[in-house]
């Protein structure tokens, strides 16, 4: 999760506190590219990563990616400054290969930053959180047809409960889904507090965990399933490494364990040299190793940057170079 300052509630004055940049940072300047060329910024959002890295590396351009049309606004205002040097592209980071291509440009480098950023929470009305009632929406794209209430009021029973548990990792997934099917019956569900209540309804309040909402894993788990955020990333890597150049670097930030599994997982692959990504025993890949692991663990923010912006907590940072 991006986390960002606002003081106006409107977005208009949205401050992006980007997570692990000294890092990111040290990382592209110890690259083969010694931060020249071409640099993609996947996760775009209001432009925090990309206005430190193009203040500090000067050969450096970006392509930024969002496919949220109103956070690519506020970026357009803040790195008007650097005029050509970024180019906007409003679509999710799946159409990054793509894009690059009909470019004609070569990835030096493709950060990646996932999660949700703050200012999809704290924005009025985009129905992401519960702390104020709203219609439920969590679209990332408002393009997107799909939204929270479809999900909530159309997904069968056991749909339901497969997606609480496979992406909110919510023990008690069937209740809840049990009693939003019977709220529904009712009437529809059709705000954050409507459906926050039902969670916290469904849940035994002896085992409500302190200081965390009980619904908090269900809107993850609704807010990934609207938006396809973990199919997304797994299209996205896959089709990166024709894009990139020799030596490229990717850099992934990941805030919970389904992205960062995802992310380790197809950097292990082409670590081994695997293109098809099928399980090991069906592989037929025969060339070796298509990339270097630069990072053997992910890194994570230090106890400093934690205390400064605590939505950094749960970051995880792997790096890997082409070969």
């Amino acid at each position: 999760m991006r986390h960002n300052t606002d003081n106006h509630g409107d977005g208009s004055s949205y401050i992006h506190q980007p997570v692990l940049w000294r890092e990111i940072a040290s990382f592209i300047e110890k690259s083969y590219h010694r931060g020249r060329g071409t640099l993609v910024d996947a996760t775009l959002g209001e432009g925090g990563h990309t206005e430190i890295l193009l203040g500090q590396f000067q050969e450096l351009s970006i392509v930024g990616f969002d496919r949220d049309g109103d956070i690519m606004e506020i970026a357009r205002k803040r790195l008007s400054r650097f005029g050509g040097r970024v180019v906007f592209c409003n679509m999710d980071f799946s159409h990054i290969a793509g894009e690059m291509e009909s470019m004609g440009r070569k990835a030096d480098y493709c950060l990646y930053d996932f999660g949700v950023s703050s200012y999809h929470f704290d924005a009025p009305g985009r129905g992401f959180s519960f702390s104020s009632d709203e219609a439920l929406d969590m679209r990332l794209d408002r393009r997107n047809p799909l939204d929270a209430r479809d999900v909530v009021n159309t997904y069968d029973e056991k749909e339901l409960a497969g997606l609480i548990y496979r992406y909110g990792d919510e023990r008690w997934g069937r209740k809840i889904a049990s009693a939003i099917c019977r709220a529904r019956k009712v009437k529809p569900v059709e705000t954050t507090r409507e459906l926050a209540d039902i969670v916290l309804g469904a849940i035994p309040k002896r085992f409500h965990v302190k200081n965390i909402h009980p619904a908090t894993r269900v809107f993850q788990a609704v807010r990934i399933e609207v938006n396809n955020e973990l199919g997304l990333i797994e299209e996205s890597l896959a089709g990166l490494s024709g894009i990139m150049s020799a030596g490229g670097m990717t850099l992934a930030l990941s805030y919970h364990s389904l992205e960062d599994r995802i992310v380790k997982r197809h950097f292990k692959m082409l670590e081994k040299g695997c293109t098809c990504g099928m399980d090991g025993r069906k592989c037929y890949c025969t060339g070796g190793p298509l990339a270097r692991l630069i990072t053997k663990k992910p890194v994570r923010p230090s106890d400093d940057e934690v205390n400064e912006n605590s939505r950094s907590r749960s970051a995880r940072l792997r790096v890997c170079e082409k070969l």
